[in-house]
């Protein structure tokens, strides 16, 4: 799940974005629920962050995170945990795009684009609960609403909110007004995201004669120096952290016997079961359209098999043998225990009825085909057994205690920080014991895993704002809790060859490899007719694929640049030369162009030129963030955003 919320981070940072964005300037349709204590208590005088001396007050802060984390729970349903939310870095997220707000409205202030009270008041006016049947409540329904269901403390807050909606959305318009996109620039557009060849190719792969490449330490550094805006990075940061493990303190964790029926005890509500049946089963498959013919063939098979067993056959051997269902075939058809409901109609019905150590006639359900089945024992609905769950329990409380002990300790080195404040990074990682390892995460870019870590937007925003030597506040990792202490700032430049010089090696090695694939398939190619021949000769086999405008190539890995763009230029039927591909080199016909039509270009290139301007104005925006971010005076309440984090466990 972490691997996939780091996979989809990258785009989720922009949806992040535009809700915050929409809930912060137009959640005015939406009854918040935040009229409660928060509304007038301390928490209103308590700031979030001050950008150029202007505030950010919790309340907005809190506003915010709140919708971004219903946002998260919409998308990973219940499977979200404060954990992931913080391996996401969601409050960190949450204020930096405040921040950002922020400083887009100073802009727009001081460029006199602040929307006037005439726009916010034909705003309101457009809001259709305000506005029943288009006529204006009244300013007391008005008051009610606002401070009521919104949550609003008076309505010039409100006003404001939307005076910094319309705000901002000026400012957005200026920066897409201010790009101008060509009609010729939108169908090239276009055509790239529309346009695809169907190729017939022939690979010869680089790993054949990877193993019989060698380069020399000479040839290292020629392809290091000849290929180093390769090897060219950002500015970097490495840190030293204390880490207290999860997986290496609960591995020395043993629950005792009586923790565990403590716990069991507790908890039997979670372990109730539903009636339950221990099945073998023997699947002869039907595809649901077909033919009668089909069908009658697969149920004499079925009929076969019942006979067969009914005479004694071992019903394991058959269903090894005949069974297609991959989940019981292989262990003899033993399904295990199956609770009552939990399969198809027809087949839960005979399940439940059949005389337990029967054989079945065939059981025909619509989705699968024909089923046989012999119940081995039945259970009625109660408790699973303490001996059942036992393991599951033990690993449960397991887990709670290593985290736990993981806490208090990193809690204790903590506290020792503070009182010893360690000048060094050997001072630093002295720190740690049995239960508390230093580690060293090397160098690592801002937007890159972290070695040793993984993606950790949190830790990476501290690293990429501390000093060398700062040592940072306890944070989670997916392995454990840890103290950061920043070792040393990298500006960005080429890595040095010394550091890399095993991974270069390799790459000399892989563009040998491919050089000696491409060599080897320009001579099979050599008055070859076809794909095919080619194939032929090399004894490889043909295959067949999809090369799109957008750099998309289904079956090929690595950089497949110069084949997207032979295969945009290819004539249908002829053979091209030789391509380098990530994964070796290969030729291929065109067996059919996807082309646009003069028509499609005229009907769709003004959406393009839209679509364009977007991501333009898009860019521009980032670029005026950083130029207004470097210039300005931020000061962030970290303890607000640690708050939080702890605060919102209960997601």
């Amino acid at each position: 799940m972490l691997k996939a919320m780091r996979d989809s981070f990258h785009h989720l940072k922009w949806v992040l974005l535009a809700v915050v964005a929409a809930f912060i300037f137009g959640f005015v349709f939406i009854d918040m629920g935040l009229g409660g204590a928060k509304a007038g208590g301390t928490d209103e005088r308590v700031y979030a962050a001050r950008v150029n001396g202007d505030t950010i007050t919790y309340r907005d802060y809190d506003r915010a995170l709140y919708y971004a984390e219903q946002n998260y729970k919409q998308m990973y349903g219940g499977q979200l945990t404060a954990e992931m939310l913080q391996g996401l870095g969601v409050h960190r997220q949450v204020m930096d795009s405040l921040v950002d707000q922020k400083l887009l409205l100073q802009e727009a202030r001081r460029l006199n684009l602040e929307a006037t009270p005439e726009e916010v008041r034909r705003r309101i006016l457009e809001i259709p609960t305000l506005n029943p049947d288009g006529k204006f409540v009244g300013a007391e329904l008005y008051n009610r609403y606002v401070t009521g269901a919104l949550g609003f403390q008076s309505a010039s807050e409100f006003e404001e909110t939307i005076g910094r909606e319309l705000t901002v959305a000026k400012m957005e318009s200026a920066l897409a007004s201010s790009i101008m996109v060509s009609p010729k620039a939108a169908e090239a557009e276009y055509r790239r995201m529309s346009e695809n060849t169907r190729i017939r190719y022939v690979l010869y792969p680089a790993s054949r004669d990877l193993a019989k490449a060698t380069v020399t330490p000479a040839e290292s550094e020629t392809y290091y120096k000849a290929n180093q805006a390769r090897y060219a990075h950002g500015e970097q940061r490495s840190v030293k952290y204390l880490l207290a493990d999860y997986n290496r303190i609960r591995s020395t964790i043993t629950p005792s016997e009586p923790e565990l029926r403590a716990r069991y005890e507790t908890n039997k509500a979670q372990f109730r079961t539903a009636e339950s049946a221990h099945i073998l089963h023997i699947l002869i498959k039907v595809d649901p359209a077909a033919a009668p013919a089909v069908d009658a063939a697969q149920l004499k098979r079925a009929q076969s098999l019942v006979a067969q067993l009914r005479a004694g056959a071992d019903f394991g051997a058959l269903a090894k043998a005949n069974s297609g269902d991959p989940s019981s075939s292989n262990a003899g058809g033993d399904m295990g225990w199956v609770e009552k409901g939990q399969t198809v109609e027809p087949f839960d019905r005979a399940a439940f009825t059949l005389p337990v150590n029967q054989i079945s006639e065939p059981i025909r359900s619509r989705e699968f085909g024909y089923h046989i089945i012999r119940v081995l024992d039945r259970r009625g609905a109660g408790v699973r057994a303490f001996e059942e769950v036992k393991p599951q329990l033990a690993t449960s409380i397991a887990e709670e205690i290593a985290k736990a002990q993981a806490r208090e300790e990193i809690n204790r080195i903590s506290a020792r920080i503070g009182q010893k404040k360690p000048a060094t990074a050997e001072e630093f990682a002295a720190l740690a014991n049995d239960k508390v390892t230093s580690n060293d995460t090397q160098w690592f870019a801002k937007s890159e895993m972290i070695p040793g870590i993984g993606f950790n937007q949190p830790l990476s925003t501290w690293a990429f704002s501390a000093k060398g030597g700062d040592i940072g506040e306890v944070t989670a990792t997916q392995r454990g809790v840890a103290i950061p202490y920043l070792i040393a700032v990298r500006p960005a430049g080429v890595t040095p060859l010394a550091d890399i010089r095993e991974r270069v090696e390799n790459d000399a090695k892989n563009e040998k490899a491919r050089e000696t694939a491409r060599s080897a398939i320009a001579a099979a190619a050599a008055g070859a007719a076809s794909v095919d021949a080619v194939a032929a000769k090399l004894g490889l086999a043909a295959a067949e694929t999809t090369v799109s405008g957008q750099g998309q190539v289904g079956n090929l890995t690595g950089d497949t640049t110069a084949l997207v763009a032979a295969a945009r230029a290819a004539q249908v039927g002829q053979l091209s030369a030789p391509i380098v591909v990530g994964d070796g080199a290969l030729v291929f016909q065109a067996t059919e162009q996807k082309r646009v039509t003069p028509q499609e270009i005229a009907e769709n290139t003004p959406a393009y030129v839209d679509a364009l301007r977007g991501q333009q104005s898009r860019s521009l925006r980032t670029v005026l963030l950083e130029r207004l971010r470097k210039g300005a005076k931020i000061d962030i309440n970290e303890q607000v955003i640690r708050q939080a984090s702890g605060q919102n466990q209960n997601v």
